[in-house]
């Protein structure tokens, strides 16, 4: 027989909890840069000074090499990355990163958060494995739209969004119809 009484309110806890921060390490030994990548990053932060980034999607497994190369390269004054999950940032220039928690379905918020930064890095993707038909096109299509257009409203300079090789608006399959959806919107923009 147990000791706790079935009438006994039980005192685990079921809030919910926080996720555990995303551990993004660079360490010397790393071969993130190459010389010429490295060239390059130095060559653009001494023509252009003063430039910020931001970073959408930088938990994901492009966002996470994006936000190493962007921190890695110094080429940024700053790197903000806009998440829903928190990130461990460890590596070279880790007192230019700033984290934000992001609302995508909040279009005024995101043009006032992406107020002031100059490039914008859209990462931003699931599967549809993990978040069902319906979800994927919401993350991959409209939550990556309502980014794109609250840059180009903050007067974003330069906007880069990963997308996928096949894209077509036109494609009867889920994946390339909303990839080439939006690289059309954005184009359009």
């Amino acid at each position: 027989m147990s000791s706790t009484d079935a009438s006994t309110p039980s005192t685990a806890s079921t809030a919910p909890t926080e996720p555990a921060p995303l551990k993004i390490v660079v360490t010397d030994d790393d071969p993130v840069l190459g010389r010429t990548f490295t060239k390059a990053a130095g060559k653009f932060k001494t023509k252009s000074p003063g430039k910020s980034a931001l970073v959408i999607g930088g938990t994901g497994q492009v966002g996470r090499e994006v936000v190493k190369h962007l921190m890695a390269s110094d080429a940024f004054d700053k790197v903000a990355v806009f998440t829903r999950r928190p990130i461990e940032y460890s590596g070279p220039n880790a007192d230019k990163l700033i984290q934000k928690p992001i609302d995508f379905e909040n279009e005024e918020q995101l043009k006032t958060d992406f107020a002031g930064f100059t490039h914008a890095f859209s990462c931003l993707g699931t599967t549809r494995s993990k978040s069902g038909k319906d979800g994927f096109y919401k993350i991959d299509h409209d939550y990556a739209l309502n980014a794109a257009r609250a840059c180009k409203e903050a007067g974003i300079e330069h906007y880069s969004i990963v997308s996928s090789a096949g894209a077509n608006k036109a494609s009867r399959f889920l994946y390339t119809r909303a990839k080439g959806e939006v690289d059309s919107d954005v184009l359009g923009m």
